[in-house]
């Protein structure tokens, strides 16, 4: 398996003949290279505002041919030209954004400002939202009109990939919401509307920054995972939870965390050299814990002389109980209680 995996890298690196290969070969790479990213999307002061990660469109930087063929399958549109040119595609791309959400009662019929309707015509053909999810305990309906979107394909309730465990409940509510809107609400202005595929959408890094602590300014994570129902996320809780206990011991194999090979380097090995010249013999064998170690003292002046205040020579003048520590309990590597579930986090 290794072995096949550094041939992998090394020849998807480059590509010399990618170029002898037929036109419709070429447009049928370009067009599967094209990956749905995730397009933050708000308004603000009358204004949409669209966050587009930098670096998620090489095609556009290839040559000439990728750049046209990007355009020409994505249909990519640009949305942004401050600080930096953002393109989004309605086809391709995930819409993310927050639609409100508003009591079921008293509120269904009321007329609202859709946020949606500033997106039109242009990005009249979204196929693909993510909505924030209702954290509340009660039955709400969303203030965007889902329906104006009339090319709507798929709606999916975002959540951050380690929590799904503790929001599990909220999700599968928030699609259980949507569902109801689009069987009543929307169908009552909309007759025949064609409701969408509605699920959770799971959220995470993927490939190098994926077990990393801390990640760039910029979120480039991407949708990972889909779930209909709550046991497939708990059974991704546990996937997830098990990958990185994996990844924990795998990087405690090849050796230890750079902070404490920072930290050795700093303090250096004196403090190390004068621990093993104090204890002399006795560091070779660990004392057990029913038997603890008595330093042997020879003289009470030089037990005194080691220790300023001379508690090291009271401490051994003190009579020996034996017995073992009965309130010691050893724990087991390989229980689970040392790696918690997400949905055991309150």
């Amino acid at each position: 398996m290794e072995s096949t995996r550094n041939w992998q890298q090394k020849t998807l690196s480059t590509f010399p003949l990618f170029s002898r290969l037929p036109v419709e070969i070429r447009n049928q790479i370009w067009k599967t290279s094209l990956a749905p990213r995730i397009v933050k999307w708000m308004r603000m002061e009358d204004e949409n505002i669209f966050e587009v990660p930098s670096k998620t469109l090489p095609l556009l930087s290839v040559n000439r041919e990728s750049r046209e063929a990007a355009f020409f399958y994505g249909e990519y549109r640009k949305v942004s030209a401050d600080p930096r040119t953002m393109y989004f595609s309605p086809i391709i791309d995930y819409l993310l954004f927050d639609p409100g959400w508003i009591d079921l009662v008293g509120h269904a019929n009321v007329s609202r400002l859709d946020p949606i309707n500033t997106l039109l015509p242009e990005l009249s053909n979204i196929r693909n939202i993510m909505v924030h999810p209702n954290y509340t305990e009660e039955r709400k309906i969303p203030t965007a009109l889902f329906e104006n979107l009339r090319s709507l394909q798929r709606v999916l309730v975002a959540v951050d990939e380690k929590m799904i465990g503790a929001q599990r409940k909220h999700m599968v509510a928030t699609v259980y919401d949507i569902d109801k809107y689009f069987m009543f609400t929307a169908k009552q202005r909309i007759p025949d509307i064609k409701r969408p595929y509605i699920a959770v959408g799971c959220v995470g890094w993927v490939g190098a920054e994926r077990h990393r602590w801390h990640h760039p300014s910029e979120d480039h994570r991407r949708l990972v995972a889909v779930f209909d129902n709550e046991d497939q996320m708990a059974e991704h809780a546990v996937s997830l939870r098990d990958e990185e206990w994996k990844y924990v011991q795998e990087r405690f194999k090849k050796g230890r965390p750079n902070s404490i090979l920072k930290f050795r380097q700093t303090t250096g090995d004196s403090g190390r050299q004068s621990l093993s010249s104090s204890l002399g013999s006795s560091a070779a064998q660990p004392p057990s814990y029913s038997e603890p170690p008595i330093m042997q003292v020879t003289d009470s002046a030089e037990a005194e002389s080691s220790t300023q205040d001379g508690t090291l020579y009271a401490r051994n003048k003190r009579p020996r109980v034996d017995g073992d520590f009965q309130g010691l309990q050893t724990v087991n590597s390989e229980s689970d209680e040392e790696l918690p579930g997400y949905d055991q986090i309150s």
